[in-house]
This record gives structure tokens, sequence and C-alpha cells, in this order.
């Protein structure tokens, strides 16, 4: 009886720590790809007006 409060302690002091350090990398991931595409997809955006006007530019002669 007095083993499964070794067990318990172990699983409360790291495997939740673990867990959390794993869902914190995770989450890190996460946050700078989504930071990393949404300056792309303004790159993207500028590029896409850019090329807007200069169309309306070229009809418009």
């Amino acid at each position: 009886m007095d083993d499964q409060g070794g067990w318990l302690w172990l699983v409360m002091n790291v495997g939740f720590v673990l867990v959390l350090a794993v869902a914190l990398i995770w989450g890190t991931m996460r946050w700078r790809q989504r930071r990393t595409d949404s300056a792309a997809r303004a790159e993207r955006d500028r590029e896409t007006l850019k090329s807007y006007r200069e169309s309306d530019q070229n009809t418009a002669r």
C-alpha cells in the first residue's frame, strides 16, 4: 500500500511536468509559425495590391 504513494508522487511531480513542458514547447512552436505565416501573408498582400495597381495603370493608357 505504501508503494502507491511513491507512484503517485512520480506521476504528479515528473509526469505532469513533462506533459506541461511538451504543451509549452508545442504552443511556442505554433505561436512562432503563426507569426511567420502572418508576415508572409502581409508581404503577399502588398505584392498583390502592387500588381493590381500596375495592371490598372496599364489598362488606363
